[in-house]
């Protein structure tokens, strides 16, 4: 099996993979607070066709203020049995795009 591609790193699929390879589940509350883009489910699409290993998981929101319906939502991760896999498959990539990804944050929260 090929192992997965890497995102363009000044990219929203680059931003919600970063998040991921950290160990975060994530919502598109999560993104949004961090990229300002409310939607994560087309970087997601677009990482999984690429590859890589996104489960979802379904969580209980609140109630909706007008028509009182319970919501949910989804977070994003990758399994950590999977991460130890997709290293060794990386090899070096995978902490170099994790690095570059810290790195861009850095400089984009110096910025403000």
């Amino acid at each position: 099996m090929n192992p997965p591609k890497l995102p363009v790193i000044q990219s929203l699929g680059g931003a919600a993979l970063g998040m991921m390879l950290k160990g975060e589940k994530i919502s598109h509350l999560d993104f949004m607070t961090d990229t300002r883009s409310y939607c994560l489910r087309h970087p997601v699409y677009k990482l999984r066709c690429a590859g890589w290993p996104i489960l979802d998981e379904v969580r209980p929101g609140g109630i909706a203020k007008y028509s009182g319906r319970r919501t949910h939502y989804k977070v994003y991760f990758i399994d950590p049995s999977k991460l130890i896999v997709l290293r060794k498959e990386l090899d070096g990539r995978l902490y170099k795009f994790i690095a570059a990804i810290d790195e861009l944050e850095r400089r984009l929260r110096d910025e403000h």
